[in-house]
């Protein structure tokens, strides 16, 4: 049975343009995350089981947000991502971005107080087989 996600997305540059989009993006399954990541520490958190792949929408959010003092890594490898606003990725395209199959968040408070952090991802339970060349 899919599940469904709807999300809506209304930007606007001041005295410029403005942009609105909204969708729902069909899964298989989701899950909601919330974890609290202490100060001066990482926090490793598991947004899909099993082999990666499989996520088409991620929602990455914070109490709290800074260009150098809350980061993450994909998998606990590689360069460290700043979370400096709010990041949603939609789709395989978007999440396809990322530098690796998000299997688990590695979370790095260098902040001097705790922050919240809320997850929202959605997957696909099977992944599809590839066609032979």
């Amino acid at each position: 049975m899919s599940e469904k996600i709807n999300w809506t997305l209304n930007v606007q540059a001041v005295g410029g343009p403005k942009y609105s989009a909204s969708q729902t993006e069909t899964v298989d399954a989701y899950d909601k995350i919330g974890v609290t990541v202490a100060d001066g520490k990482t926090e490793v958190v598991e947004i899909q089981p099993g082999n990666a792949g499989r996520v088409q929408f991620l929602l990455i959010s914070s109490n709290k947000f800074d260009d150098s003092q809350l980061t993450y890594k994909i998998n606990n490898a590689g360069n460290a991502i700043a979370l400096d606003a709010v990041q949603l990725l939609v789709g395989a395209g978007a999440v396809g971005l990322l530098p690796a199959a998000p299997k688990t968040l590695a979370i790095t408070n260098k902040l001097t107080e705790p922050v919240d952090i809320a997850i929202l991802v959605g997957r696909k339970a099977i992944v599809p087989p590839t066609p032979p060349p």
